[in-house]
């Protein structure tokens, strides 16, 4: 009889451990941060990106954007974020870091652009572009912008490595030109296994080595 009494007592001190153990889990995961790492492994997930139809990555640029200004907001830095996120979704090595550099180059283009307002990030949680309320482009409306044109290098076409934020004007602007900014990225990418030779072939041969119009102000 002890032996039994003994033996539930045990049981039910474990089921307390694993029920505290569930409810710090579940508090856990309803914390900012933790909730950015989720949204951002998801949404930089390399195998979901590839069924995406033409364009159908730039909404997720928006939403990562959102989700990493929340991480800092509270705190926990956006880098950490954002390489935790690919290691967890598989996106590694030389692709990982191109993917990195450009993701946070994004978020640093919405702070600087004014798109970080509480308005502002409403949209963007929701994947829709946001208004710019600061610099000389105030008032327009961002767009997600193909670094490397997608119709030379149609394989980066949903790749965030190639998606960047740009004031509506200046995309336009841009349109399909090659410069030398473009030519160094398409670089990158053929030797990251992103892009074949075909692909780069065509993206040398229309460079034009003088830097056309990019994102305001901002440092590569």
């Amino acid at each position: 009889m002890g032996l039994f009494f003994r033996k539930k007592k045990r049981f039910f001190r474990v089921k307390g451990w694993l029920s505290l153990i569930l409810l710090l889990g579940s508090l856990l995961a309803l914390w900012p941060p933790v909730q950015s790492l989720t949204a951002v492994t998801s949404l930089s997930d390399p195998a979901k990106l590839a069924t995406l139809e033409k364009r159908g990555a730039n909404p997720r640029v928006n939403k990562i954007v959102y989700w990493l200004n929340l991480s800092d907001e509270w705190h926990v830095s956006p880098e950490l974020i954002t390489y935790t996120a690919l290691l967890l979704n598989g996106t590694h090595g030389d692709h990982g870091k191109l993917v990195a550099r450009t993701v946070l180059r994004n978020l640093k283009i919405a702070r600087e652009l004014g798109l970080l307002t509480e308005e502002n990030q409403a949209k963007l949680r929701r994947g829709n572009a946001a208004t710019i309320t600061l610099g000389p482009y105030l008032g327009e409306q961002v767009e997600i912008d193909h670094i490397v044109p997608v119709s030379l290098a149609p394989e980066v076409g949903n790749d965030l490595a190639n998606l960047e934020m740009m004031p509506s004007s200046l995309n336009r602007m841009k349109s399909d030109r090659v410069g030398e900014r473009q030519l160094s990225y398409a670089e990158n990418f053929y030797r990251a296994g992103l892009i074949n030779s075909e692909s780069y072939e065509r993206v040398r041969r229309k460079a034009v080595l003088r830097a056309p119009a990019t994102a305001p102000a901002l440092t590569p």
